[in-house]
């Protein structure tokens, strides 16, 4: 999420002034970049025209039976959306009541909501953009293909090989979505959003009775992801090479997101710069305390 970044020793107090004072041009740059990331999955979906691929007749690969989804596109949206927003906010309350106590100012609430908010919301856009460009553009037939497709057979000539042009039978809706197999979405954005979320409690969950909590909910975040895109594979959705590469997108958006858009990085990268200083530190008195004893002798 693009933002007016503060300086490295500036206040969350800062902040909230910077934001008063420079908010309102941050807040729509900020919306504008978001509906840029968004753009390609919104028009691709609304056209909703993948590329026409073909096919050989010998390609057992596409003549799978068609299943219901173990995980629908719905379900996976209605819970991994407000999931991951009701963990980043809580997290981010919390965080800055333990902060300040003393004093309140939602203001700071809504700094630190927005801005990991932000920056989920924005790399979400990417990882769905990203997908439906691959999907859109390769057009690869599912492994169901075949069955939903209902090719009328008697124009089709496999004897001259590869198959471009096939006039499907079926249903023409559910015949279009079965040329998006490519890579998968499913896993691509089941995973940036688990991902993101073991990032996140990494960052924030530090306290000392979460030494073994944090691994185990982020083992859990990542085994639901791995579950979401083998569903896939089961369900004759998706060959295993699209479920692979929507989970290394997703992997790489997360990454992404939160190592250079977010600022979840930011305590860990002060802590190691403080780890510096006080070697740098040590070492300069440890050479004064030598020196000062040599010129003793």
């Amino acid at each position: 999420m693009l933002k007016c970044k503060p300086s490295k020793d500036r206040s969350v107090f800062a902040e909230v002034k910077m934001l008063e004072t420079k908010g309102v041009f941050c807040v729509c740059l900020d919306v504008f970049c978001l509906i840029i990331a968004g753009l390609p999955f919104a028009v691709l979906n609304i056209q909703h025209k993948p590329f026409k691929r073909g096919f050989f007749c010998s390609d057992s690969s596409i003549k799978y039976p068609f299943k219901e989804d173990t995980i629908s596109y719905q379900l996976l949206m209605g819970i991994m959306i407000p999931f991951t927003l009701f963990t980043i906010i809580f997290g981010e309350c919390f965080s800055v009541y333990v902060r300040s106590r003393t004093s309140f100012s939602h203001h700071e609430y809504v700094v630190c909501v927005y801005k990991s908010v932000g920056s989920f919301v924005f790399g979400a856009a990417l990882s769905q953009s990203l997908t439906d460009i691959a999907k859109y553009s390769i057009g690869r037939l599912r492994p169901h293909f075949l069955t939903v497709c209902k090719p009328d057979w008697s124009l089709v000539d496999c004897s001259s090989g590869y198959i471009e042009n096939v006039t499907c039978t079926g249903d023409p809706r559910i015949s279009r979505e079965a040329r998006l197999s490519f890579y998968s979405g499913h896993s691509s954005f089941s995973m940036y959003c688990m991902l993101f979320l073991a990032l996140y409690i990494q960052s924030r969950m530090t306290a000392r009775w979460s030494r073994l909590v944090r691994p185990t909910l982020q083992f859990f975040f990542i085994s639901t992801s791995l579950y979401v895109g083998l569903s896939r594979i089961s369900d004759y959705k998706h060959h295993w090479s699209d479920v692979l590469t929507g989970l290394v997108q997703g992997v790489l958006v997360a990454l992404f997101t939160v190592f250079y858009v977010s600022d979840l990085t930011e305590n860990t990268r002060s802590k190691s710069d403080q780890c510096v200083d006080l070697s740098h530190t040590s070492l300069q008195e440890n050479s004064d305390l030598t020196n000062n004893y040599g010129t003793s002798q």
